[in-house]
């Protein structure tokens, strides 16, 4: 037999394994569900501990902090919908949380059916007999504790929580409000979050990312989707793949962009923004003198203050293609179609910007 023969001979005998397989999954669909529902809880003492570490591969989480607590509650709902009650409830008694004291914290982990390795291969998967397994928890945690989230799959709920908050998630949603510091980390999933009196840092692989009242600094990294924010009462560093970037309110901004726009308002402090395609606005309300350096591959730069610069500011504006406006009390020292450079006033901070295809904008209110 040659190597072509062989290759088919491989072909035949996979089809002749993969239909019955399949025959066998689509009939044990037809089969009446079976659902178990039951909910557990579970606590331990406070004693001096300083954090909480909850671990979830699948189900959601959701913790509210409360101050005054003396103790760590966990409940939790274990759900199993399965084809066969009997290999349905093994499952579920499988199932469960456990609620451990280690390193001067508290471990609350979801212990789902162990799968050997003999579990693991294509067929065995198709033949499991249960649909769906999963545990979602609710714990109540003294305000001022630390919290560590860890889930694969599943949305995440924080709330009050005063210490510092981190979460990281393979798939799910996450929302938190009244948080001390926040970290959140998500591979797939949107983010929406108000009330950080300290830093936040914010990462999504696919996902928004929506952010209200940080009074410290903020970083935000999206590769695939829009941000949103406003009132940041620190510096803004914010990097976006694909997508928009709205913000409202922030003392000083660092952004880069490859695909989307940006807009930037209520901008107190100085401006360091580079996109590779797409439309830069900024509107600033310049506190005292600071430099604005915008720069975009394929976009329009619009760049419009509130009040004057103290100061003043020397300006380079230069567009390959596109026209440049200024309505300024501006001193030219040198101008062309595509170039424009002068001083405002006394000079004293630096204004650069530059595009490779579109129209600048520069306006200050007339005195």
């Amino acid at each position: 037999m040659n190597e072509t023969e062989a290759r088919v001979a491989v072909r035949r005998a996979l089809r002749a394994l993969i239909v019955p397989v399949m025959l066998v999954v689509f009939g044990a669909g037809a089969a009446r569900a079976y659902d178990r529902d039951e909910t557990y809880t579970k606590s331990v003492p406070f004693q001096g501990a300083k954090r909480v570490l909850i671990l979830n591969s699948r189900g959601d989480v959701k913790v509210i902090g409360e101050k005054g607590r003396s103790d760590i509650s966990c409940e939790y709902t274990k759900r199993i919908r399965g084809r066969s009650q009997e290999e349905a409830d093994r499952l579920f008694n499988l199932t469960d949380v456990d609620v451990t004291r280690e390193d001067g914290g508290i471990k609350i982990s979801v212990r789902y059916p162990d799968q050997s390795r003999s579990d693991r291969n294509v067929i065995a998967l198709l033949m499991q007999r249960y649909e769906a397994l999963s545990v979602d928890v609710d714990v109540m945690v003294p305000a001022e504790l630390d919290v560590k989230i860890i889930t694969a799959s599943g949305d995440v709920q924080l709330a009050s929580v005063l210490g510092a908050s981190e979460v990281t998630a393979a798939s799910g949603s996450v929302e938190a409000t009244g948080i001390g510091k926040l970290r959140i980390d998500v591979s797939s999933g949107d983010m929406t979050i108000s009330g950080v009196t300290g830093n936040a840092f914010l990462s999504s692989a696919s996902g928004d990312i929506e952010a209200h009242h940080v009074s410290g600094d903020a970083a935000v990294r999206s590769a695939s989707g829009d941000i949103t924010l406003s009132e940041i009462g620190g510096d803004l560093t914010a990097a976006s793949t694909s997508g928009d970037v709205t913000v409202n309110g922030v003392r000083g901004v660092v952004f880069s962009g490859t695909s989307g726009s940006a807009q930037f308002t209520g901008v107190r402090g100085k401006v360091a923004a580079s996109a590779a395609s797409g439309d830069v606005e900024v509107v600033a309300s310049p506190t005292s003198a600071a430099n604005y350096e915008i720069r975009t591959s394929s976009g329009q730069i619009e760049l419009r203050f509130d009040n004057a610069v103290k100061g003043g500011f020397a300006l380079k504006a230069q567009t390959t293609s596109g026209d440049i406006s200024v309505t300024l009390p501006i001193k030219v020292t040198k101008v062309t179609r595509h170039y424009l450079s002068g001083v405002v006033r006394e000079g004293r901070s630096v204004v650069v910007l530059e595009t490779a295809s579109g129209d600048i904008t520069v306006s200050e209110p007339e005195e």
